[in-house]
């Protein structure tokens, strides 16, 4: 055999392992791109599934309204879309409406949409990686030798928030969201560089020492956030620092919660919570006018046809009870939760408890702890709700097992 050339192979091992390594990174990239893109290809698919069920209306029980076979709904002589154009005379009118709308509306992001926000961020922040990585002559796919992995995430400069904000928006179709919106939840409070997690005692200690050294309605929460040290938000700081008095519900408050949604309707519930009292927060008065007040709330037993509502919004919505509620006349989104997960969920185990079934409920309840059913009938994940966990459990406490 030709020593030289057998030299010559060794010194190109290492150069066709590096080669090979590099290539395995750019597949693995490849693929979580591909991934990605498949996600936003499945919330578009099932976004086009709603509008389908939207649009077939005679089919979708409307909570005892009349459907007439061949009606159509009646229409103005414009439509909305028209009456904000430019030229329309108009315009000025539909503008103000329309950004009263959005100032007295609120919308929070639900965790899908927060999901489709660090995604789309990451697609572009890799979108612009890779376009720096082909202007320098390098492959887009890979770091340099010896360079590390980028994170997607934690750039900040030249993101497409327009991109953004049309892949957040797939992920819900109720609303539409701005590229404006997508920023700054974005940059002020998901950003990996805040820390979200639990708040300590000791944090909520120091941030309160911090408030109570600064002079009285001169607090600077930036800077308050800036020497608790810990990657708070100034929201967030702000929200544990200072101590709201708790709201309690009596006759008139109920009064007036009642007139504030006569006035506002229930859209607003920022503006009712104003009525109500300095204390009362919209999340309050809106538990509370959809739980106890609402003149349309229905108590009693469920029926065949609203079971058939409930199991066509779920379909439709998954499990975002506040718009299943929407589709199902008079009950509340706790109402429709509560009755899908006791009665209609097809994954429900029914039937006597076996003897696997009560084993692996003492383990649970050993590894949980006493009192926290719906944390243990998650970690026994056999189709048991919490209240058949609490009943076998108030069964063997009665019997003395």
């Amino acid at each position: 055999m030709d020593v030289a050339l057998l030299g010559d192979s060794k010194a190109l091992v290492p150069a066709a392992v590096q080669a090979n390594k590099e290539h395995q990174y750019a597949l693995k990239v490849y693929t979580d791109r591909l991934e990605t893109e498949l996600k936003h290809l499945d919330k578009l698919l099932t976004a086009a599934e709603v509008s389908e069920d939207e649009e077939d209306e005679e089919q979708t029980p409307n909570g005892g309204g009349i459907t007439i076979p061949g009606a159509v709904r009646p229409r103005g002589p414009f439509s909305l879309g028209e009456l904000a154009k430019e030229d329309s005379p108009f315009y000025n009118d539909a503008s103000r409406r329309q950004t009263y709308q959005e100032l007295i509306e609120s919308h929070p992001m639900k965790a899908q949409e927060l999901d489709a926000l660090t995604d789309a961020v990451r697609s572009e922040n890799f979108r612009l990686h890779a376009l720096d990585a082909q202007a320098r002559g390098l492959p887009p796919f890979m770091p340099g030798i010896g360079q590390p992995v980028p994170d997607f995430t934690l750039n900040k400069e030249g993101i497409d928030w327009e991109r953004v904000a049309q892949k957040v928006t797939l992920a819900s179709t109720a609303v539409q969201r701005s590229a404006k919106e997508c920023e700054i939840r974005w940059l002020g409070e998901r950003h990996p560089q805040f820390n979200n997690s639990q708040w300590t005692q000791p944090e909520i200690a120091k941030v309160k020492q911090l408030v109570a050294t600064a002079n009285e309605g001169e607090v600077d929460w930036v800077e308050i956030a800036k020497k608790l040290g810990t990657g708070r938000t100034p929201v967030d700081c702000f929200r544990n620092a200072i101590v709201r008095k708790a709201h309690t519900w009596t006759a008139e408050a109920d009064e007036r919660l009642l007139k504030g949604v006569k006035i506002y309707g229930t859209g607003s519930w920022g503006l009712v919570a104003r009525m109500v009292s300095e204390d009362a927060t919209a999340a309050q008065c809106q538990n509370r006018y959809t739980r106890s007040l609402d003149p349309e709330l229905s108590r009693g037993p469920w029926t065949a046809e609203e079971d058939e509502q409930l199991r066509r919004a779920v379909d439709t919505f998954g499990k975002t009870w506040i718009d299943v509620c929407q589709y199902v006349a008079g009950r509340n989104s706790e109402q429709c939760r509560d009755r899908y997960q006791e009665y209609l969920n097809p994954t429900l185990a029914r039937g006597r408890w076996t003897q696997e079934q009560d084993a692996a409920l003492l383990q649970a309840v050993r590894q949980v702890g006493e009192g926290k059913w719906k944390e243990v009938s998650k970690v026994l994940n056999i189709g048991r709700t919490d209240n058949m966990v609490t009943s076998l459990t108030v069964f063997w406490l009665v019997v003395g097992l």
